[in-house]
């Protein structure tokens, strides 16, 4: 398979774009290789045929799919997830469009500091262009411009950062010439009390788009830098009884996530049968065997938030839940 970042997109999941092509098989028959069930009440308006492997993940899920259209433009998709025992492929209520790969879309955008970056002393606040240098109009279609800074050594290239959707600054249509100016989301390389003071290399990436910098910024760290990101860290950590106490409810609330996109067709009739929000919640509550605040969540949450091709992310951060809790011991 071509790299994520090459990769042709169906709604915000990149896949295999050798998928896209042929003929595929039923549903059925791919259940079957895949040794899963399917939850027949998704698949009512679902292709019978068609349906191939479209992308296999390290966790474990699989996602499926089925043209709708004879250009293969438009898609039904379907999930299995490894959690579920035994695995079922549900279909997913929406139809999708073949979207292009995250190189091409970002086709035209460049990174460039502004003139008086020099200026700023601390690489926590600096900020960064992104320029239209393409000879049309560059427009959004769902990106957002999101920049996450990651400091290293001097001289080194492989860096890991985390982000959230929740903190995506969304993108603007740019003229040729025309650029956004946007802040950088600094992130230590490892905690704050594992910095260094002297010289770092900045790194920044547009995380939606895959838009990097050209060339690292050098910057310098100083004791009173390292000094303020220890403060701030000691300020909002809390001891390792709250942290664990805090992180067992958002463990909590995500599985209630994750159920709620299982019984998505029952709460579906909940709210559809009852007269009141306050009786949709308790019904809610009820299907789910949760909380009224988590019910609330649920019955509050947009259909983009149960929908499959958000249902990995979910699970992984669930799982990325699950072992900061386990590291506290």
């Amino acid at each position: 398979m071509a790299s994520m970042d090459d990769a042709p997109r169906i709604g915000d999941l990149e896949v295999d774009g050798d998928a896209l092509t042929g003929d595929g098989t039923t549903l059925s028959e791919l259940a079957d290789e895949l040794a899963c069930g399917i939850d027949e009440t998704t698949t009512a308006e679902a292709p019978s045929d068609g349906w191939r492997v479209l992308r296999r993940l390290e966790s474990g899920a699989v996602y499926l799919g089925s043209p709708v259209d004879a250009d293969h433009r438009t898609w039904r998709v379907a999930q299995v997830h490894p959690g579920e025992q035994p695995p079922v492929v549900r279909v997913h209520p929406d139809t999708l469009l073949v979207r292009p790969s995250r190189a091409e879309r970002r086709q035209g955008l460049v990174l460039r500091w502004p003139s008086f970056v020099e200026e700023i002393a601390d690489p926590m606040q600096l900020v960064i262009d992104v320029v239209n240098l393409g000879h049309s109009r560059w427009s959004p279609e769902g990106d957002s411009f999101h920049a996450i800074g990651a400091l290293t050594e001097p001289g080194e290239v492989t860096f890991g950062f985390a982000w959230m959707s929740s903190a995506q600054q969304r993108a603007v249509p740019l003229e040729p010439g025309e650029y956004a100016r946007i802040p950088v989301h600094v992130q230590d390389r490892a905690t704050p009390t594992e910095l260094r003071q002297g010289p770092c290399d900045l790194h920044v990436v547009v995380v939606e788009l895959g838009l990097r910098l050209a060339e690292p910024l050098r910057v310098e760290l100083t004791a009173e830098m390292i000094a303020r990101q220890v403060a701030k860290r000691n300020r909002h950590r809390p001891d390792a009884a709250s942290e664990r106490r805090a992180l067992d409810r958002q463990i909590d609330d995500e599985r209630v996530r994750v159920d709620a996109r299982r019984s998505w067709a029952a709460i579906a009739d909940v709210i559809g049968s009852t007269m009141s929000e306050n009786e949709s919640i308790a019904r809610i509550a009820a299907v789910l065997d949760c909380t009224t605040e988590q019910a609330a969540s649920v019955y509050d949450s947009s259909l983009r938030a149960v929908g499959r091709a958000d249902a990995d992310r979910r699970d992984e951060q669930l799982q990325d839940l699950i072992r900061r809790r386990d590291a506290l011991g």
